[in-house]
């Protein structure tokens, strides 16, 4: 009785075992294979008009928000509003495809005033002033694609 137990626990242990490993060995396979397949982002055409390599493709994003502060905030220029961005960090090698749009209860229209690969600004399409882009609180979110080689 005792041996037929402990030979079931045995043939028990052996399939517990062959069972981590397969599972392990898919978890491996899905872990080591899945970045090539996580995104794949294509970028068809850009502000210079070079294509390059589809591995150097880079999506950055961002927000900044109403209250941001320093050298970034919402600043008065001519009658209108604008805001800088700096995206030194993306480590974009050349002008990226910008994309911008307000979140606020009563924010006016925008337009990207200035591009290039380190920064952006915006200005608002209306006249309205710093202050009141902050008391509407206008929080500018952004996304651009690029190349980073």
């Amino acid at each position: 009785q005792s041996c037929k137990l402990q030979s079931l626990i045995e043939d028990c242990s052996v399939f517990f075992l062959i069972y981590e490993m397969k599972v392990f060995s898919c978890l491996l396979t899905v872990i080591l294979v899945n970045p090539a397949f996580v995104s794949e982002l294509k970028i068809l055409s850009t502000p210079d008009g070079s294509v390059r390599p589809q591995e150097c493709a880079l999506t950055c994003a961002g927000l900044s928000r109403h209250s941001q502060v320093g050298y970034c905030r919402w600043r008065n220029h001519h009658g209108r509003a604008y805001q800088y961005f700096n995206i030194t960090e993306c480590g974009f090698v050349s002008k990226p495809v910008v994309t911008v749009s307000l979140k606020g209860p009563d924010c006016p229209s925008i337009r990207i005033s200035t591009s290039v690969a380190t920064y952006f600004s915006v200005l608002t399409l209306e006249d309205v002033t710093s202050s009141q882009m902050i008391s509407s609180a206008c929080d500018v979110y952004w996304s651009a694609f690029g190349y980073n080689c």
